[in-house]
């Protein structure tokens, strides 16, 4: 019952009127109603975006670097952004700074039939104004929220529509939207998406550029599965509300990883012919990796990874998390770094059908592949016309005596020094015996 009312939800929102523009765009109010003018003095120079992503809800900063083009006359003009995206996103608590102030914000309504030969969709306004001088630059801050879409799966999807930019004059050749999911792994992004990132992080950041307008989308789009929902819903949608596996996924909900583990086995030690049991393995390896019992967890993903359940769409993005954590469970141990490259390398060239994941497979190989080890070239010998120049060296440089010659003697400079410094004690002990000679005699002429 509760599936057939989900598909009639998501089958209602279907036919619900849908904004298909958003972003920020100039204004004009008249009559207390606000539209979109054909043209604008200020020109919009490069439009950042920064939204920090969680289950459910998305919180966004924007910076808009606006520039006057009237290098004669100040100006205060009205901007702003629609009150809701679409159907299912709308914007809230937006605040706007510039300047180091806070700029009141008011809603207005569109109007309806605007003196403009383009048609924007947009029934509701957020409004406010910004001065600028002759010529000066501005940047203008706005931070809101916006609800996260909802597929029957538990896949979310960001979406932020950008063909308001279109209106700004002239065309902003500087877009980047910097999306950042935080705890999600490089596992959780859906295998196809409309728009690649330029950059992944280890922290679960993507970046997207754009150097001229004529390349952005119309509408920027991300999805990911939060996994615990989407393998939770899974398992409860193929389980034919079963009550004892419908006790398993609120233990593993209520982070009862103990208790799931337990309910798992006796279900599978009752059960006849159970066709969730690689799904119910998998939530056991995951109660296991939650209570730090990693050998545990490794075997059962060892067993779960080439056949890892969850039907065709999910199987994929499954496997994905397993390699993901079974490198980090290497990572972990005795010569870890050892073992996740070799494990790594060991699964060849995968087919991931997932951009960001095989970015992070190939800076992960890159990171623990260790530096090749420099061969030390042997030295090789000078040859004759080399020993030539060190025996016989050209130029004005001074020549280093190593050989004295006395007589027909020739004697190394170690040697010579080594016999003068035998002279040398042997006339000092010579010199002392003489001395005390003298002394002796002196004092015996005394005594008579």
């Amino acid at each position: 019952m509760k599936k057939w009312f989900s598909i009639l939800l998501v089958f209602i929102i279907t036919l619900i009127p849908v904004v298909s523009q958003a972003a920020h765009a100039p204004l004009v109010v008249r009559n207390k109603r606000a539209y979109v003018p054909d043209e604008s003095n200020v020109e919009l120079v490069s439009y950042n975006v920064f939204i920090r992503i969680r289950t459910g809800i998305s919180y966004a900063t924007t910076s808009l670097v606006l520039k006057n083009q009237d290098m004669e006359e100040s100006t205060t003009f009205r901007m702003g952004m629609p009150v809701q995206f679409d159907s299912v996103s709308r914007v809230r608590d937006l605040s706007v700074n510039s300047d180091g102030d806070t700029i009141r914000v008011t809603q207005r309504s569109a109007l309806k039939n605007p003196p403009t030969e383009q048609t924007v969709d947009i029934s509701k306004w957020y409004v406010w104004d910004i001065s600028l001088e002759p010529g000066e630059s501005k940047v203008v801050e706005c931070s809101f929220t916006f609800d996260n879409k909802l597929e029957l799966d538990g896949t979310e999807v960001i979406s932020y529509p950008l063909e308001l930019l279109e209106h700004w004059h002239g065309k902003v050749e500087n877009i980047q939207i910097v999306a950042d999911l935080d705890f999600y792994g490089p596992y959780v992004f859906n295998p196809i998406s409309p728009v690649t990132p330029n950059q992944y992080d280890e922290g679960g950041r993507l970046s997207y550029r754009w150097d001229s307008y004529q390349s952005v989308p119309s509408t920027f789009e991300l999805s990911f599965k939060p996994m615990d929902n989407v393998i939770t819903k899974y398992i409860q949608s193929e389980s034919e509300s079963n009550k004892e596996i419908e006790s398993i996924l609120q233990a593993y909900k209520n982070r009862s990883y103990f208790k799931t583990i337990n309910l798992i086995h006796e279900f599978l030690a009752n059960a006849e012919d159970v066709l969730l049991l690689p799904e119910l393995k998998y939530l056991e390896a995951l109660c296991y990796q939650n209570l730090s019992e990693m050998d545990k967890a490794l075997n059962l993903f060892d067993q779960l990874e080439s056949n890892p359940g969850f039907g065709d769409s999910l199987s994929k993005v499954i496997r994905n998390k397993i390699i993901y954590d079974k490198t980090n469970i290497y990572k972990n141990q005795t010569e870890g770094d050892k073992k996740a490259l070799e494990y790594l390398i060991s699964l060849g060239d995968l087919e991931t059908n997932n951009y960001v994941f095989s970015l992070w497979l190939e800076k992960e190989i890159s990171l623990l592949t260790p530096p090749p080890e420099l061969e030390e070239s042997p030295e090789e010998a000078p040859d004759a016309a080399e020993e030539e120049e060190i025996d016989n060296p050209e130029g004005d440089d001074p020549k280093v005596i190593d050989k004295i010659v006395i007589g027909d003697y020739e004697l190394y400079i170690e040697d010579f020094l080594i016999i003068a410094l035998i002279i040398i004690i042997i006339i000092f002990i010579i010199v002392t015996i003489i001395r005390r000679k003298r002394r002796r005699r002196r004092s015996s002429l005394f005594r008579y």
